[in-house]
């Protein structure tokens, strides 16, 4: 009777201690395949499902498809820890910017679909975590214009795609047209980018575009800073203006380095070039240039102080 009675009681512990764990183990696995994804190994699929945003997914994950759905926005740290990430695909969605940060921890992210978006702009920066991306699908979006720099930071980039969007080919978009050059040239990376305007270069491939059928300008500096001379703790103004086709940027320059206003606040760059130094000290004394510069082509002329 002792006997039985002590095996009667052993059990219940038992099924206690299962329960105890299934329920631990729960929702760890809930996590790993988000809601009505399909999920196999390190693949995970979220096609069709309405979705507004990224969900979460394990970080050992390597192929995210979200293909299909209604993101609009691509939220900072989206991405976040997903090192092993290898393929990402976002198209058809209605992602409308790529904003700065977007891909960060993509460190090994090879393949990057957003093409059938409404992407109008991108930043310089939203592709500069992604050292070993081969291929970009940008094409059927809005796009019209591109900042230099924009794709500089892809170096293992194989495959480029920017057709049928609505860009605007002119002097500003010289810089791509050389960069495609480059990839021809080298023959390692293919790229396709077309002209939207103006209605004289429809259709045209952006790669061999040319400065002077776009009436492209040298930089040129129209207006030199003068020799100053200050006492300490006074305000001092260096004026620079320029002319171009597309429009100089003003670049300032001290004993031929150049000078970071993010470093120093008294260093202010104001809108029509002119450099501000503020609260000026012993220390800033030296040569200042100021450089006019468009892509390619810059003018630098220089300044004693």
């Amino acid at each position: 009777m002792a006997l039985r009675a002590g095996r009667l009681s052993f059990v219940p512990r038992c099924l206690l201690a299962v329960a105890v764990l299934f329920l631990a183990c729960g929702p760890r696995s809930a996590l790993s395949c988000p809601s009505r994804c399909l999920c196999f190994r390190t693949t995970v699929r979220c096609m069709h499902l309405n979705l507004e945003s990224v969900p979460a997914v394990s970080p050992q994950t390597t192929i995210l498809d979200l293909r299909f759905n209604k993101i609009k926005d691509l939220q900072l740290g989206s991405f976040r820890r997903l090192k092993n990430l290898n393929t990402l695909l976002l198209n058809n969605n209605h992602i409308r910017r790529i904003p700065r940060g977007a891909f960060e921890d993509l460190e090994n992210l090879k393949y990057l679909y957003l093409h059938f978006n409404n992407i109008e702009s991108l930043e310089p920066e939203s592709f500069a975590h992604l050292p070993k991306l081969e291929r970009l699908f940008l094409h059927n979006n809005r796009i019209t214009q591109l900042v230099p720099g924009t794709f500089s930071h892809l170096q293992a980039m194989k495959r480029l795609r920017l057709d049928s969007n609505s860009l605007n080919c002119d002097c500003e978009l010289l810089w791509l047209a050389d960069l495609l050059k480059q990839y021809a040239e080298s023959g390692n990376a293919q790229a396709a980018a077309t002209c939207d305007y103006p209605s004289r270069l429809q259709g045209r491939s952006v790669a061999t575009l040319t400065a002077e059928e776009l009436n492209c300008e040298v930089p040129r500096i129209t207006s030199e800073p003068q020799d100053v001379d200050v006492t300490s703790g006074n305000t001092v103004y260096f004026t620079c203006r320029a002319e171009g086709n597309p429009k100089p940027q003003i670049i300032w320059l001290r004993n031929n380095n150049a000078l970071n206003m993010r470093e120093d606040h008294r260093l202010n760059l104001l809108e029509d070039g002119t450099l501000m130094i503020q609260d000026t000290r012993e220390t800033d004394e030296g040569v200042y240039q100021c450089m006019a510069k468009t892509w390619p082509g810059r003018s630098k002329r220089p300044k004693s102080h």
